[in-house]
């Protein structure tokens, strides 16, 4: 068997879409709405020539609008391949945005997001913490401690799967691995 495929593997999860993100996407339409029904009152206005330009702004801000509203969409992938941790965004399956890459071997911990270790790991006791998870609520949520490469200490959300996991266990033994995971 190919060690390769033993000791590397690749999980993403799509953010789920939540009330605050629901209304950042109301806000963004209506905003787009109303840019381009000012644009078309303007040239209205001002008649003569300009008002041939009005089709111009459907044909140019319709395409815009769905190009932008790629950033309204969250994805997060990451990949262990070996001893290396690697997270990446991806806003509406554009190419992949590293976000953080640390060696496994360097992890202070990976624990699961439970009542025990919310507690024991504050958000306040790291420099930076991001949220790369498919939601707060759940149940495969873990809880994953390192230092980026600026030396600041990062606290990480995320969805584990088992075989992560597993290979992260292998090259650091601080990985606690839960058996009631889902993959």
């Amino acid at each position: 068997m190919d060690d390769q495929a033993t000791n590397y593997v690749e999980y993403s999860v799509d953010k789920k879409v939540e009330a605050a993100d629901k209304l950042k996407r109301a806000l963004y339409f209506t905003l787009i709405g109303v840019i381009m029904i000012a644009l078309v009152l303007v040239l209205v206005k001002f008649g003569g020539p300009f008002i041939y330009v009005t089709p111009l702004i459907l044909i140019i801000g319709v395409p815009l609008a769905k190009f932008f509203f790629r950033y309204l969409q969250y994805e997060y992938k990451y990949t262990v391949d070996r001893s290396s941790f690697k997270m990446e965004l991806i806003h509406g399956k554009a190419k992949p945005k590293l976000l953080y890459e640390t060696d496994v071997k360097d992890m202070e911990f990976a624990v699961p997001y439970d009542d025990i270790n919310r507690d024991k790991y504050p958000d306040r006791d790291f420099d930076t913490v991001v949220k790369c998870a498919e939601s707060m609520t759940t149940p495969d949520l873990y809880i994953l401690a390192f230092k980026d490469k600026n030396g600041k200490r990062v606290l990480m959300y995320f969805n584990a799967c088992h075989k992560a996991l597993k290979i992260m266990n292998y090259y650091n033994k601080k990985i606690i691995i839960s058996p009631s995971l889902r993959h």
